[in-house]
């Protein structure tokens, strides 16, 4: 009989200590996050990108900021506080900051995303299968490694043609540095204004080594001046340039943008008779 007791005894014991611990592990799984990288045309304006988390899990996440951890950049915090409900998707913006090119060919390690998840750290692999790292990395080391050898800018005088549909002017190369041979390879305008060489080449200019100086004659026209285009605003004095050094890169992208002073001038284009109509 006393066998029998301390057996019930025994049993109640464990159904005890088994009601107790089921809810507490429970209560401390992990939630199931899943996180790829964005960069649309607006992010890429403003120096971001955006880390979209998706919800694996059965139930909601409470997601309080999320830091994006992927050297050669520096980590980029997510100010975001949101609740991510099953199966759906929510964008966290980070603004990156200026990546380390000390290396002669940086590539970007495997990137992660820290979430801070009702208190907890969770880290979670982030797919870059569109490539955004890589592409904001050779575009930073790029730009520096030309600013290190030259600098590129808009000439201050703009004159209209002799057509009057036109603005003749100029994009200044000045060496800083280094004896590369710099080429000006090509060059586009902006959602309004049109940029081109006065006379086509192939590059169309190149600043040899023993220059230290050139200025390269460019006519600028309007290519649409409908209000939707103007719209737009200082991104229609936003121009792109792509430079080549002889040591490399072979080709990068500058941006070179129209100073206040001369953005009158530009937009007297959309004024100009040959230039009414146009885009509509």
């Amino acid at each position: 009989m006393r066998g029998a007791a301390t057996r019930l005894v025994a049993a109640l014991w464990a159904a005890t200590v088994v009601g107790c611990t089921a809810p507490t592990e429970s209560a401390v799984s992990e939630p199931e996050l899943s996180a790829r990288i964005l960069q649309s045309n607006f992010d890429e304006s403003l120096a971001s990108v955006r880390i979209q988390l998706l919800n694996d899990s059965a139930e909601p996440v409470h997601v309080n900021d999320v830091v994006l951890h992927a050297p050669p950049f520096p980590d980029a915090e997510s100010d975001g506080d949101a609740v991510i409900l099953p199966g759906r998707r929510i964008d966290f913006p980070v603004v990156y900051g200026q990546p380390n090119c000390s290396n002669a060919s940086p590539t970007p390690t495997a990137a992660t995303a820290q979430a801070a998840v009702d208190g907890r750290s969770l880290v979670v692999d982030v797919d870059d299968s569109l490539n955004v790292l890589p592409r904001l990395l050779r575009l930073y080391c790029d730009g520096h490694r030309l600013a290190e050898v030259v600098m590129v800018t808009l000439g201050e005088r703009w004159t209209p043609d002799p057509a009057g549909d036109a603005l003749l002017g100029t994009i200044e190369l000045r060496r800083v540095g280094g004896d590369d041979e710099v080429t000006l390879q090509h060059l586009t305008g902006s959602v309004v204004f049109r940029l081109e060489p006065v006379q086509p080449a192939e590059p169309v200019a190149v600043l040899a080594a023993t220059d230290d100086t050139i200025s390269v004659p460019i006519r600028a026209k309007a290519l649409r001046c409908d209000p939707h285009a103007l719209a737009e605003g200082k991104k229609n004095y936003v121009f792109a340039v792509w430079l080549g050094l002889a040591g490399g890169p072979q080709q990068a992208k500058v941006e070179l943008t129209a100073d206040v002073g001369i953005r009158p001038t530009f937009d007297s284009l959309c004024a100009a008779p040959a230039a009414k109509g146009v885009g509509s």
